[in-house]
């Protein structure tokens, strides 16, 4: 679907580097340790300290097509409605 798959986390990068071998990830694994990229999108835990899971969908125009937040780790839209949302791109 001509899309680029980024994930973001608090984690170093040897662990992120160590989690993709692991699990055979195929897609870049960013490491935001400062919480300065999870911050600007606002989906900071207040709490444990680590960012909710979260999906955002970013046109090549750079603006914001879908969001989802979640409320704690258990809380993620599914493959289908996310391949929905893209649809509409």
């Amino acid at each position: 679907m001509d899309t680029e798959i980024v994930a973001i986390s608090v984690d170093d990068a040897l662990t992120l580097s160590r989690t993709s071998r692991e699990l055979g990830v195929r897609f870049l694994l960013v490491s935001d340790q400062k919480r300065r990229i999870i911050n600007l999108y606002g989906v900071l835990h207040p709490k444990e300290g680590i960012s909710r899971p979260a999906v955002f969908i970013i046109d090549k125009r750079g603006y914001v097509r879908y969001r989802h937040i979640g409320v704690d780790y258990t809380d993620r839209p599914s493959i289908e409605s996310l391949i929905q949302a893209l649809s509409w791109l």
